[in-house]
């Protein structure tokens, strides 16, 4: 429940001419709060924001994108350079201009611009918010925290609203959360149980010449990453694998070892490193879990373009977020597709419940169309995983897990490749894609501030994913495979997948085909690398 704090009003001036309300930047946790008993923030209150710019030519981009991504189209893996998307979709250098102008004039500091041009960042006041927004901002109390949001829609000068997705970081009520589970067990996978598990072993692609980016927050720590491989008989982390913080300016918090936090980052890394051993790592860290510096990693990894195969393993869910960062983070994620970028996200832990309200929903980014979202199973092995014999004997069976995130979103259309195999004809976005283990139970075994520790969630599938289709390019050439969606539809039904067809996530159950619990099913890895 959300509750307004009294404080003192904040003289502002009369409104200009040619503003229009631009609808979708309001947190809807606010959505029918009395505005009467509202309280001002400060004048002083500090505030960082991010403009979106939108894309133009959507239709044309994302019919690109699809051919560029399907190996049967003559357009196959012909991507686009940053310059070419940007003149081609991108917003243009007077668009950007005239935001960063229209955000100084009202005293914001503009601290952040990007090569696509998608984003403008800022620094100012709760009186620099009034002054280009004409919106008060409130201090709020939030689950016993004092939080800040606006009550009413900001309004944008008239030009500027027709070229943007509207304004993020105008309320810190929801923030980016990992999607990490800690289980206990006695019999957990290594990457060894995993290979055997998903038919990876006979494989001769190890991920070499690819990177895999891991988009998140906090650091791993390097004593860390090597007791994983020591134990596990894997190779360092090739040269070239680093640790990014995207967020410049001092040493933000997101951008350090935390020993409670970094259990998200280590898992990430060592999923991915088990499966594609010899792929570079880049761990991409936005300085905070606010969904402003979110935004800002996600799309320093796209125009950085330092790897092929992307994983986040944070989210929020759909409901509590706004238009306008859901549509911003879209587009940045389809300039990574056009780029040559396959990005996997975890789909959440909460099943249908997203929010935990007893409700049903989705989880964001995993509900974009231009991400392939990943569920979760519960994995039993053929033989083996006893403390006699610990050791994964082979593929026994999965049943969904009961935390995998997914079913249909709100908010997002259902993207063209999201066809047959039984997906649903209802216009939707529906989530998830993909599967793989989730359940703490085996759960892997990840090494994290100088212990062991058993995880889970769809934290370690989506990373998982991705250390697959490090392989994968590796074997197609290594210049990337864009958005996979509409290949992984198309092989739905083949060998390529083990299909799920037990168990449920809440309101959703598992069925032979597409399903809202595990998508499509989880991989036949050596299968899937032949028929791609």
């Amino acid at each position: 429940m959300v509750t307004v704090l009294a404080l003192p009003a904040l003289s502002v001036g009369p409104l200009e001419a040619a503003q229009v309300v631009k609808p979708g930047s309001r947190s809807p946790l606010v959505a029918g709060m009395g505005v009467a008993d509202a309280g001002l923030a400060p004048a002083d209150f500090p505030v960082q924001i991010t403009v979106g710019l939108d894309l133009h030519s959507k239709p044309a981009l994302d019919a690109f994108i699809l051919a560029a991504s399907d190996p049967a189209s003559p357009l196959f893996q012909h991507w686009l350079t940053q310059p070419a998307f940007n003149a081609l979709y991108g917003p243009s250098p007077q668009q950007e201009q005239r935001v960063v102008q229209w955000l100084t004039d009202a005293g914001f500091a503009v601290t952040d611009t990007f090569a696509n041009r998608l984003l403008v960042g800022a620094e100012g006041t709760a009186a620099d918010v009034q002054r280009a927004f004409h919106v008060d901002l409130h201090l709020v109390q939030m689950d016993g925290a004092t939080k800040y949001a606006i009550l009413d829609e900001p309004m944008f000068p008239a030009d500027i609203a027709a070229f943007t997705t509207g304004v993020v970081g105008l309320d810190n009520l929801v923030e980016a959360t990992p999607r990490a589970n800690l289980g206990n067990n006695c019999c957990s996978f290594a990457p060894a149980d995993i290979s055997t598990f998903y038919n990876d072993g006979g494989v001769t692609q190890t991920g070499s010449g690819q990177t895999i980016v891991v988009v998140g927050a906090y650091a791993w720590k390097d004593t860390d990453n090597t007791a994983f491989e020591n134990q596990w008989g894997l190779p360092a982390f090739p040269a070239g694998s680093a640790q990014v913080c995207t967020k410049a300016g001092g040493h933000p918090a997101g951008c350090s070892f935390s020993r409670q936090n970094s259990i998200e980052v280590a898992l990430d890394v060592e999923m991915a490193h088990g499966i594609a051993p010899a792929a570079v790592i880049k761990n991409y860290m936005a300085g905070t879990t606010q969904w402003t510096d979110f935004q800002a990693a996600y799309n320093k990894a796209v125009t950085d373009n330092p790897g092929h195969s992307v994983s986040t393993s944070w989210g929020s869910c759909e409901p509590a977020l706004t238009n306008a960062l859901m549509d911003g983070n879209d587009n940045i994620f389809s300039n990574g597709n056009a780029v040559g970028q396959s990005w996997f996200a975890a789909s959440g832990d909460g099943g249908s419940d997203d929010c935990g309200n007893g409700g049903t929903a989705v989880d964001h980014p995993a509900n974009s169309p231009h991400m392939m979202a990943v569920g979760g199973t519960h994995a039993t092995c053929s033989s083996g995983m006893t403390a006699n014999s610990p050791a994964c004997g082979g593929y026994g069976s999965e049943s969904a897990w009961s935390g995998s995130g997914g079913g249909a979103s709100a908010h997002f259309a259902k993207p063209a490749f999201q066809t047959g195999c039984s997906v649903p004809a209802d216009g939707k976005r529906d989530v998830p894609d993909i599967a793989l283990e989730a359940d703490t139970s085996p759960g892997n075994y990840i090494a994290e501030a100088g212990s062991w520790w058993i995880v889970g969630g769809t934290s370690d599938a989506a990373p998982s994913w991705a250390g697959y289709f490090a392989e994968l390019n590796q074997k197609k050439g290594g210049t990337g495979l864009g958005l996979p969606g509409g290949r992984l539809y198309a092989l739905c039904g083949g060998s390529s997948y083990h299909d799920i067809t037990t168990g449920s996530n809440g309101a959703f159950s598992a069925a032979s085909g597409y399903d809202k619990v595990t998508g499509l099913g989880t991989i036949n890895a050596a299968n899937l690398l032949a028929n791609y």
